[in-house]
């Protein structure tokens, strides 16, 4: 079976990684061949070379854009001819390669689609982003037409919020929801138990802007050091927004918390460094699972999310950690003073949340649960 993967960038983030993983267990436990679609070169790239992948360059555009009136409207109409004029030529370049299915890792991009429509093959769309949090839309000629169309076998959505989101678009007898899955690297652990060395550690993984919303971190480490209690909050991620890069940057100047908020920016290695934090804390809105938070379990540690997107699905609050409604500050303050008053939850909670990891998302399970739904679509061709 050879499969092409669409995917919407060529960086080396969530998405992607969660996409390589996923061919090689397929690759490893079914014999799947992967050919991968980029629209330019990236890290990516590096990594396919690396798993013995082949994949194809050709440029092509996102799908969902910013809707700012009728110039970008008709911005966008253009982008989906050129768009499709494109796909008919990146099909006769695949089609002597045999492809059994097109699989596309993202909302953001249609290529896989029109691909499949040329092709005349089925198509199975991964949709991993809740259009809300990136404050983007679907360009205004696209419809629930679209959607129907029998090209697309399967949408796969992973979250029981994504399901939700889009249920309203999709054709709900085509709509599955399977979970991420993500294993530690090899090689990797928590090394130590979780104790409390002198102040809490608490990490706080994902790129610096308003969807991620750390701020709310900040104003409750500024809240527990009015209370007496300081902790170290380490920002973890690149920054796509200076001006919120800055107003955080500024606050916590403000307000005495400098020597005790760390702004990390990229690491690729993260486990390195949840290797010496003691919670992980999740203060987006809108979040279409939540990558970070099962690395957070994985390493054994408890965490504190809002009660937004799907991330009340991923913890169970009390046993792996604590839920906080969005924009309470102080019940985010409680929540992260628990866990000083009484370290011991760290590790109960912690290994609670390292065995609901495994246990429920895992690699393995989410390449099963999606190898059986592209063999059901193949099956019924």
């Amino acid at each position: 079976m050879t499969i092409l993967f669409v995917t919407h960038y060529a960086g080396f983030y969530g998405a992607n990684k969660s996409l390589l993983t996923l061919m090689v267990l397929l690759r490893e436990r079914h014999g799947v061949e992967p050919i991968v679609l980029l629209h330019n070169r990236g890290a990516m790239c590096a990594m396919l070379e690396e798993q013995g992948i082949e994949y194809v360059v050709s440029p092509y555009y996102w799908w969902v854009n910013y809707n700012h009136g009728l110039f970008q409207w008709a911005l966008n109409k253009r982008k989906q001819w050129i768009n499709w004029h494109r796909a008919k030529r990146i099909g006769g370049q695949l089609k002597a390669r045999n492809i059994d299915l097109v699989y596309s890792n993202s909302i953001c991009v249609n290529m896989g689609f029109l691909v499949a429509k040329c092709l005349g093959l089925p198509h199975v769309w991964q949709f991993r982003e809740s259009l809300t949090q990136f404050s983007l839309s679907l360009s205004k000629c696209l419809s629930k037409r679209f959607f129907a169309d029998k090209t697309n076998r399967r949408y796969l959505l992973i979250s029981d919020y994504m399901m939700s989101f889009y249920r309203p678009y999709l054709p709900h007898e085509r709509m599955v929801r399977v979970y991420n899955g993500l294993d530690l690297p090899q090689g990797v652990a928590r090394r130590e138990e979780n104790r409390i060395n002198q102040r809490l550690q608490v990490a706080c993984v994902g790129v610096i802007c308003e969807q991620k919303n750390q701020m709310e971190l900040l104003r409750a480490q500024c809240a527990l050091h009015k209370r007496g209690i300081d902790i170290d909050t380490w920002l973890v991620g690149t920054c796509n927004d200076k001006a919120y890069l800055n107003s955080i940057q500024d606050y916590a100047n403000d307000n005495g918390l400098a020597g005790m908020t760390h702004f990390v920016g990229h690491v690729d290695k993260v486990f390195e460094v949840l290797q010496k934090m003691n919670l992980g804390v999740v203060t987006a809105h809108d979040e279409a699972f939540g990558r970070v938070t099962i690395e957070y379990m994985l390493m054994k540690m408890p965490v504190i999310v809002s009660h937004s997107g799907a991330s009340p699905e991923l913890v169970k609050s009390g046993q792996t950690g604590l839920i906080y409604e969005l924009g309470d500050v102080e019940a985010l303050a409680d929540g992260i003073q628990s866990y000083c008053s009484s370290p011991n939850l760290l590790v109960s909670q912690g290994e609670a949340a390292f065995s609901d990891a495994t246990e429920r998302f895992s690699a393995g399970n989410n390449a099963e649960h999606i190898y059986n739904q592209i063999v059901e679509v193949l099956s019924s061709k």
